[in-house]
């Protein structure tokens, strides 16, 4: 088991590069390969639901494809820049066993999160950039929700390492039994393993002690920390522990409930989205 394809989807927001940033740390670990998507968002995407008269149409067709073709240039050379100036190999096609990292660009027509929804399914972890606002959170509920797969959420600071000291948000439940079992080659690899608890209980959810026993299993020492908090606060507590301890990757369930077909993330989920200063992998 080992990650082999990291997605990262990226538009001209300036939070590319930061993605990437963190995306190639992880990399380097692996020798995987990045998939660099860039959703280019067609006419019916942009035309206005009043817009329904032929000449406003037209006129904003062609508005629209000159700056969905401006903006994929633009995109791509920053892309190509950056490989460039890292090293990173740009290939088009699988090439197995080759060390160090390498990169590819897909262009692809649609709204980033109905393309990350659909490329996702076929990658082993999805690196996202936190968002801002309302700006960014479709597609990574996108991503968290319709993939099956993990994804981190990249903060606006810099990241160089990611995955050396690694904290775990445990509360026994099916979706960080997830995060943890399908990251299992970022644990393994990890230098530091932190157990965080909160004192809440859900049911009869596993304890702390029973994930230690399983790292354990697989060759991976653990401390185990419980957090004394309110369960109003266990989203502050949780980010103040991982400052605390150094810890560079923080692996979260990603807690969502329906309403009306929209995905909408719990509580906890949504503060750490927010304001988390270091990378998160989430998985529901």
């Amino acid at each position: 088991m080992s990650i082999r394809n990291i997605l990262v989807p990226v538009r001209g927001d300036g939070k590319g590069e930061q993605v990437l940033n963190a995306a190639v740390a992880l990399a380097k670990k692996f020798d995987a390969h990045i998939d660099v998507v860039h959703a280019r968002m067609g006419s019916q995407d942009m035309l206005a639901y009043g817009a329904t008269l032929a000449g406003v149409r037209d006129v904003v067709n062609e508005i629209a494809e000159t700056h969905a073709a401006e903006e994929e240039a633009r995109v791509k050379k920053l892309y190509e820049d950056y490989c460039a100036r890292h090293g990173i190999a740009n290939i088009s096609a699988p090439r197995n066993g080759v060390k160090g990292v390498s990169a590819s660009w897909h262009e692809e027509k649609g709204r980033q999160a109905n393309v990350v929804a659909r490329r996702g399914r076929l990658t082993d972890i999805i690196f996202v950039a936190q968002p801002e606002g309302q700006t960014g959170v479709n597609t990574f509920e996108a991503a968290l929700m319709e993939t099956g797969k993990p994804v981190v959420c990249v903060p606006a600071k810099p990241v160089t390492e990611i995955g050396n000291n690694i904290a775990i948000a445990w509360n026994g439940s099916a979706e960080i039994s997830a995060a943890v079992t399908s990251s299992r080659p970022i644990v393994e690899g990890a230098d530091k393993l932190l157990i965080l608890s909160a004192p809440e209980t859900h049911g009869d959810e596993l304890p702390a002690s029973d994930l230690a026993e399983y790292l354990r299993w697989h060759g991976k020492q653990s401390e185990i920390q419980m957090l004394d908090c309110d369960p109003q606060e266990v989203g502050q507590t949780l980010l103040k522990a991982c400052a605390d301890n150094g810890i560079d990757l923080l692996l979260m369930g990603g807690y969502a409930h329906a309403r009306r077909h929209d995905f909408k993330i719990g509580g906890v989920t949504q503060y750490v989205v927010e304001t988390a200063e270091i990378p998160v992998l989430f998985h529901h």
